[in-house]
C-alpha cells in the first residue's frame, strides 16, 4: 500500500531511518512536549529507536505514522497509534490520533491539514470504524484542530496523567466513519 499522502501544503510520509538527525533536532526540543508522552530526545539514539519502533509498528498494523514535510523539511509527525482491530468476537476497527508540530510552524494549521488527511486515509485506506483522540484540557490549541476535524466529545477524564508533578484532565473525542 502507497502511504505516502499529499495536501494542499504538505507531503506526508512514512518516517525512514534517514530521518534521525532532523527528528532528533525536533525532538530534542524541550518547548514541543508540554502535553506529549515524551520527554525531549537528549542523544541521536532515542531518536533512533522511536523511528526504528514506528516502523515496525506500521509492519504489525500496531500504528500508523507519517513524518509532516513542508517543501522537503520535516515539521512533526502525525499517527494512528493503538490500534484495535478485534477483542475476542468483537470487530473494533479503532485507532487513536495523535500529532505534534514543531513550535517554529505552530499555529500555521499544519497539524489541521495533516490530521484531516491522515484521518481520510485512515477511514478509505486502512479500514477503521472509529478514531478517537485526547488533548490535555490545558492544550486550547489541540481543542481547535478536534473541532475542526468534526469530532465529537465523549469523555472528560480527570487526573489522566502526571507530567513534572502535575496532574492533567484530559478530553476525549470520537469520529465515527459514515
Amino acid at each position: 500500500m502507497n502511504y505516502f499522502i499529499h495536501t494542499e501544503r504538505l507531503l506526508l510520509r512514512p518516517p525512514v531511518k534517514d530521518d534521525d538527525k532532523v527528528l532528533y533536532e525536533l525532538m530534542s526540543d524541550d518547548r514541543l512536549i508540554k502535553f506529549l508522552t515524551w520527554e525531549p530526545h537528549t542523544n541521536i539514539e532515542t531518536t533512533r529507536n522511536v523511528i526504528n519502533s514506528l516502523i515496525a509498528s506500521q509492519q504489525n498494523d500496531k500504528g500508523y505514522h507519517w513524518c509532516v514535510c513542508t517543501k522537503d523539511k520535516v515539521i512533526g509527525i502525525v499517527s494512528l497509534i493503538d490500534v484495535k482491530r478485534t477483542i475476542r468476537t468483537w470487530t473494533l476497527n479503532r485507532t487513536e490520533l495523535s500529532y505534534w508540530i514543531s513550535p517554529e510552524f505552530q499555529g500555521k494549521g499544519y497539524a489541521t491539514e495533516a490530521s484531516k488527511a491522515v484521518v481520510e486515509f485512515g477511514f478509505k485506506n486502512l479500514n477503521f470504524h472509529k478514531i478517537i483522540v485526547a488533548h490535555a484540557a490545558q492544550n486550547i490549541e489541540s481543542k481547535s484542530i478536534c473541532n475542526k476535524l468534526g469530532f465529537e466529545q465523549y469523555a472528560y477524564e480527570h487526573d489522566a496523567f502526571n507530567k513534572a508533578g502535575i496532574w492533567h484532565d484530559l478530553i476525549w473525542y470520537e469520529l465515527i466513519k459514515k
